[in-house]
């Protein structure tokens, strides 16, 4: 089987907001997007030596987006007002994610997070945010 690289061109992130009620693909706004997964281990002294054991799971979801507020677009409003919107008004909700890379789909869950406003001029404005992810979990399909 060849060996197939990814580029970012290959990754499509969808996350479903309640506070629009809609899903929001974010491919012509985020400039990167990066699931990070992680066993928390602990480590045991036992008297037969050191052992781990998983004790949780942990994640964050970072997207690297283009500041739109204000803007609308074709059945769009301002994805940067759709999360600061989520993030005020469903704190503790949990917002349904899809993340494709290059035909495998990821999906989980993350809780709201608040897109930082302003930047230097004369920069295109960006934004960083970082979800955290529910439990740690993801599926792959």
């Amino acid at each position: 089987m060849a060996l197939t690289y990814v580029t970012g061109q290959n990754l499509v992130l969808t996350i479903k907001l309640p506070s629009t009620g809609s899903a929001v693909t974010f491919v012509n706004i985020a400039s990167s997007c990066t699931l990070t997964l992680e066993n928390n281990l602990t480590e045991l002294e036992t008297l037969n030596g050191r052992a781990y054991k998983n004790i949780s799971k942990s994640g964050t979801l970072d997207v690297e987006l283009y500041q739109d507020w204000g803007s609308t677009g074709v059945g769009m409003a301002s994805v940067c007002e759709a999360l600061f919107t989520a993030a005020k008004d469903y704190p503790d909700t949990l917002h349904d994610v899809s993340f494709t890379a290059n035909g495998k789909v990821f999906t989980l869950q993350v809780y709201p997070a608040y897109p930082a406003i302003g930047g230097s001029a004369p920069d295109v404005l960006t934004s960083t945010v970082s979800f955290t992810v529910y439990r740690g979990i993801a599926t792959m399909a």
